[in-house]
């Protein structure tokens, strides 16, 4: 049932009974109390008007619109007033009550009426007490099922506010209680948006009112001020969208203190902790959104207003296998028909529809690389909708074709078929140029991908043409991040400050902006064994510590390097310490160290790096060192020390395929010269749900100008290496993540003097993501290779933390 539209009706009354005197119509003086824009029609005093009352779809104008419908057997004409669904409502009570009256005999009638609002200024024409119908008490309807998705269809009949048991006084013999009639009318009054003045009329009449009925309508006003103060939040993007909705937590969270702890409020507990979620959700209080909705009793029925909203809450604190949970039941309790008037959502605001919870289930589904079931769910989207052939311009079914277009555009990318989602995304962008939707997903896509530049100059066009536009201005602070544009990060964070605590977006944004703020630990250990021509065992461990960025740009760090070897004409150990600087800015990043090196041979040096970006795909990068920890372990034992000068040329385009040309030079300081040039590729060659396969050929070739040195240098030697690696995601869980990687190389060595041989390898690789940041990657392999034309085996452990605090 769409809960944007409901009907109540009131007749004229009365008196109920001798302590309840007459007075005029119950909802036609409340609309005079209530309303500030709402219609008032002139009619002939000698036929009674009724008036219908529903939220508008167009959003687009809050004025109410109203005209006549229809004329009942009576006389009386019927009059729909329409008003916009987005426009916050006023849900203060005045402090004048309206009397609620009833007539003398309950009677079957014609359908209930209905009360329209007066414009502010317009005195509401009220009927003459010339001869009216009377009503029966209200009996409970049929709750029409909504449409899946499918806005060509025509809305369901609004109906009359169902009978619960809340609504129902206990019947004798001769039939209903006296006030029975009054409760529907003030129930059907309080789910139909008017729940604060119901509440003060049923605080008139103890008689016919319970604590517990007072509590359940007090909890449907709370209702009503979530929901108005909610669509103030989504409507609006400055400091102050949150005001409404912090008013309407302030009064749920007082109303829940005075709530006694009872078996018969248990119900109007649960309702309460679903409004309290929602608001929660909507403020960007997560943690307190779950806590809350954790509280209701398994049995409860609960609205799926707030299991969407907990849903949201569980995907945004990445825990996507409880928010998956919440959006099946979700779907599942749009299908069911409610028992509670409080779960029929008949309030002020948008609500939720079934393709917004589909959406919600399909990110969940793909942030556990669910992608069979995500490609279900996309299923059921489709099927929901209308026949593409039986549309008509400007059919609101178009917006859901185009959201179930760029979700499948996106399944495709994340499945790794990057091509035709891009290409899906492309088509999208060329029927609806200017929806930024599209614009933004197919700027994420192409950042995911490693274009960051092409990604920048997306999400500014975007923003161009959408200013206000939070995502795109989240993604281009992403980008930003990414392209080592500090500055402009730094402008992008100011401006969300705490505006947009509940967007994911934002969130993301700003986590990877703290993350970029925080100090990073960073620690290397590699470790091999086997292979005597260079050690029989040996270790290292590379230790960085960075601190916090210091004017956007710098950042000073602190390195460790300590590595130790056993060998065959002896042990040796190497220690240096250093302390440096970095500054990254765009396309350009340098680095500076200065080192010295411990023990006897411990000597004073520095290094330095820098690297500079062409576009997304080009960069180069060269380095130098003084003192350099490259050599091997036997050099060291021999008391040799060495400088080492590297440059590179790199090319890649994301992780699809990627090239690389380096040289390096090394000078001893017992006058050897070691070079060494190698060229290597990479690509992607078989790609799947959760599963790749990349190919990479590996060329290099080296020399030294010293024979028969103490360290292994041969004077020429290639190498040719083909290596397969195959990449599984085993398992994720939003960001947390576990990744295996498992590589087979196989090649030819050929060594000047000792001819050519065969190589084998074999490699195993996991690669962790506890959080957004920090990541832990270990692995284990064996290689089999000819040193001096002696076959050795070797293996080797490897392990890469990064903690920034």
């Amino acid at each position: 049932m769409d809960e944007n539209k409901r009907l109540y009706t009131s007749p004229r009354r009365r008196p109920l009974c001798v302590c309840a005197p007459a007075a005029v119509m119950l909802l036609s003086a409340y609309a005079v109390f209530e309303s500030k824009d709402g219609f008032a029609q002139e009619t002939d005093a000698a036929k009674p008007v009724v008036f219908m009352v529903a939220l508008a779809d167009n959003i687009a104008s809050s004025d109410p619109v109203a005209h006549p419908v229809m004329t009942d057997a009576s006389g009386s004409t019927v009059y729909a007033v329409m008003a916009s669904t987005d426009v916050p409502q006023n849900t203060v009570s005045d402090t004048t009550g309206v009397p609620v009256t009833s007539p003398p005999e309950p009677t079957p009638a014609a359908p209930a009426a209905t009360v329209a609002q007066a414009p502010k200024g317009e005195p509401m024409v009220a009927p003459t007490p010339a001869p009216a119908p009377t009503l029966a008490p209200m009996p409970a309807p049929q709750v029409p099922q909504a449409p899946e998705n499918n806005p060509t269809q025509p809305a369901p009949e609004m109906a009359p506010a169902p009978v619960t048991p809340q609504m129902q006084l206990p019947t004798t013999g001769n039939g209903p209680q006296p006030g029975e009639d009054l409760r529907h009318q003030v129930f059907g009054l309080a789910t139909s948006g008017g729940a604060n003045r119901a509440l003060d009329e049923a605080k008139k009449h103890p008689d016919v009112f319970s604590p517990v009925d007072l509590a359940e309508i007090e909890e449907l006003a709370i209702r009503q001020e979530v929901r108005g103060g909610r669509s103030k939040v989504r409507a609006m993007t400055g400091t102050d969208r949150f005001d409404a909705l912090d008013a309407a937590i302030r009064h749920a969270e007082e109303f829940d203190k005075r709530l006694p702890n009872t078996p018969e409020y248990a119900q109007v507990r649960a309702s309460l902790a679903g409004d309290r979620t929602v608001a929660y959700a909507a403020r960007g209080r997560m943690e307190e959104a779950v806590a809350v909705f954790e509280t209701i009793p398994q049995n409860a029925e609960v609205s799926a207003e707030a299991l969407a909203s907990v849903g949201d809450a569980y995907s945004y604190l990445q825990q996507p296998a409880k928010s998956e949970a919440v959006y099946r039941r979700a779907i599942d309790e749009t299908r069911a028909k409610p028992t509670d008037a409080a779960t029929l959502g008949y309030q002020y605001g948008s609500h939720t529809r079934l393709i917004d919870l589909r959406e919600g289930l399909f990110y969940s589904l793909t942030d556990q690389n669910k992608y069979t079931q995500a490609h279900q769910v996309l299923d059921d989207i489709h099927n929901a909708l209308p026949p593409a052939d039986k549309m008509l311009p400007g059919d609101p079914a178009t917006d859901d074709y185009l959201r179930y277009y760029r979700l499948l555009a996106q399944y495709q990318i994340y499945i790794g078929q990057t091509n035709e989602g891009m290409a899906g995304l492309q088509k999208l962008e060329e029927q609806v140029p200017f929806s930024a939707e599209v614009r933004d997903a197919k700027a994420d896509a192409v950042l995911g991908m490693g274009h960051t530049r092409q990604a920048r100059d997306m999400y500014v066009a975007t923003l161009t043409d959408h200013p206000d536009n939070i995502e795109a201005l989240a993604g281009l602070g992403r980008a930003s991040l990414a392209l080592e544009d500090y500055s402009n990060a730094h402008r992008i964070n100011t401006t969300f400050d705490e505006t947009f605590p509940e967007n994911g977006s934002v969130r993301s944004f700003q986590r990877d902006y703290k993350a970029y703020r925080a100090p990073v630990l960073t620690v290397d250990v590699n470790g091999e064994h086997g292979a005597s021509a260079l050690a029989d065992n040996q270790f290292t461990i590379d230790t960085t510590l960075y601190s916090p960025p210091i004017f956007d740009n710098w950042r000073v760090f602190a390195h460790t390097f300590y590595g130790h070897a056993v060998t065959d004409i002896g042990n040796v150990s190497r220690t240096r310490t250093g302390v440096g600087g970095d500054y990254r800015n765009g396309s350009l990043s340098v680095t500076g160290e200065v080192t010295r090196s411990m023990g006897s041979d411990g000597r004073t040096g520095g290094n330095g790096e820098i690297s500079y970006a062409f576009n997304d795909y080009l960069s180069a990068s060269a380095g130098v060192d003084s003192d350099s920890n490259s050599l091997p372990f036997k050099a060291y034992l021999n008391h040799i020390w060495g400088k080492t000068a590297q440059a590179s040329l790199n090319f890649n385009d994301g992780d699809r395929r990627s090239a690389s040309l380096s040289y390096s030079a090394a000078r001893y300081s017992d006058s050897n010269f070691n070079q060494d040039i190698a060229l290597s590729g990479t690509q992607r060659v078989f790609t799947a749900a959760n599963q790749l396969v990349n190919v990479s050929l590996n060329l290099d070739t080296g020399s030294n100008t010293i024979r028969n040195a103490a360290y292994y240098a041969p004077s020429r030697d290639y190498t040719a290496e083909l290596v397969a690696m195959h990449q599984w995601a085993i398992w994720r869980s939003g960001e947390r993540s576990l990744v295996q990687r498992f590589y087979l190389t196989a090649g030819a060595y050929n060594e000047r003097g000792f001819g050519t041989s065969p190589e084998f390898g074999a490699r195993i690789e996991h690669n962790w993501t506890f959080s957004h940041d920090v990541t832990l990657r270990y692995g284990l392999g064996v290689l089999d290779h000819a040193y001096d034309g002696k076959r050795e085996f070797s293996e080797l452990a490897y392990a890469t933390l990064t903690v920034p605090f």
